[in-house]
């Protein structure tokens, strides 16, 4: 059964629990927002915004700029982003940002206070892994973003200093080393922690592994214009025998129920939208997959309403139907009930494979190299084959390949 079913159940059964007949006709308190909510709670709906907002709207924006997707030139949703201007979506994507930083963040750091204070380092760890997941993923979009003196705005520090990409980077890894060098329980979490723990179930060492991932994440982003910063914390890293994620960092709760489906299904094939023809294959990845006989390609796009796969020319949202007929392009296939994830096996492997070939880390280059294709195909349910060797080479240019 799905765990999203459950916290809904346990939500409501604690506010009827804590809500007697002389606070009925307290008008001035919202029962179904509870003020101290326990960290327990918290937790998985502050997952949930990050998700909702990653693997939602910041799915589509990447989806289209990285050319999985193009705009259909038979509708309009995405032709702004699809033409690299999201300046006119502002509103948009100011939505998801203020979501972030008074859901998610927000909720993050009161667990992160709270679990401190009582010395619950199990929960401080999983609130400060995903508070920094969450910045490192804004500080990427968006690049100079508030953090040291975000979310003070009840102590009335409404204008936080904005910082630059490097020293966002600086304190996400400070703040997970903290959080790394407290007593994190073996086995699993607290049992309450542990029943809401929508990424790892309580896991306690999925969740070192995941912050030991993102931090090594955080270092590869940095080695070409902080080589030596780069180098140093992997070097530290493995010389402290670091271990990194072996299963995906997701969130998989999601089943084909209005309101429970994952977040880029709602956006862009519910019926919230005139169409859900919008996600068309871009001919960019579409072209390469064919060339490779790639079988991931039929679990990522849907068959051409008129049959067959093909895909459209990135950007091409604006020529007449008579130019592109649209119903011979293939869609994007998105699932109600796909998980959204925060760093995928493949992933893991794949930073692993860079670190190793590049010197600073251990480990056999090639097998993670061949661990992160293999994990990419399991992921979409099809075999690899023999497709897409290791490239080899020198570490100096054979990473690029990965």
């Amino acid at each position: 059964m799905k765990r999203a079913i459950k916290y809904i159940g346990a939500i409501m059964a604690m506010l009827f629990a804590t809500t007697s007949c002389d606070d009925f006709l307290d008008v001035n308190t919202d029962p179904n927002n509870p003020i101290n909510a326990p960290v327990e709670l918290l937790f998985p709906a502050a997952v949930i915004s990050t998700a909702g907002t990653v693997g939602g709207q910041y799915a589509i924006l990447g989806g289209l700029w990285s050319q999985y997707y193009t705009q259909n030139n038979a509708s309009n949703q995405y032709k702004d982003i699809d033409s690299y201007n999201i300046i006119s979506t502002n509103t948009t994507f100011a939505g998801r940002y203020t979501e972030l930083y008074s859901g998610a963040l927000n909720d993050y750091q009161v667990i992160r206070d709270r679990s401190r204070t009582a010395g619950q380092w199990d929960a401080y760890l999983m609130a400060t892994v995903m508070q920094s997941y969450t910045y490192q993923v804004l500080t990427d979009l968006y690049g100079d973003i508030s953090i040291d003196e975000a979310l003070q705005g009840n102590q009335g520090n409404v204008n936080p200093v904005f910082r630059p990409g490097p020293e966002v980077y600086d304190t996400l890894i400070a703040r997970i080393n903290f959080a790394l060098a407290q007593d994190i329980p073996e086995g699993s979490a607290s049992s309450g922690l542990a029943g809401n723990d929508v990424v790892f179930g309580g896991d306690m060492e999925q969740w070192v592994r995941f912050a030991n991932t993102l931090k090594l994440k955080i270092f590869i982003r940095q080695s070409e214009a902080r080589p030596d910063v780069a180098q140093a914390g992997i070097e530290e890293m493995y010389a402290a025998g670091a271990e990194f994620l072996d299963e995906p960092a997701n969130l998989d709760i999601f089943e084909d129920v209005t309101s429970r489906r994952n977040p880029l299904y709602e956006m862009d094939q519910s019926t919230a939208l005139n169409t859900n023809q919008n996600l068309k294959a871009s001919l960019t990845l579409f072209e390469f997959l064919d060339q490779n006989t790639d079988p991931r390609l039929q679990q990522l796009y849907r068959e051409a309403t008129n049959g067959g796969y093909k895909g459209q020319q990135q950007g091409t949202f604006n020529a007449t139907t008579a130019q592109l007929d649209p119903l011979s392009v293939s869609r994007a296939l998105i699932e109600p009930d796909a998980p959204v994830y925060f760093i995928s096996k493949a992933e893991s492997y794949f930073l692993q494979a860079e670190a190793a070939l590049r010197g600073w880390g251990t480990g056999d280059a090639a097998a993670l190299y061949n661990a992160g294709v293999d994990a990419s195909f399991e992921q979409l349910g099809v075999e690899r084959g023999g497709l897409y060797p290791f490239p080899g080479g020198d570490s100096k240019n054979s990473w690029r390949l990965l």
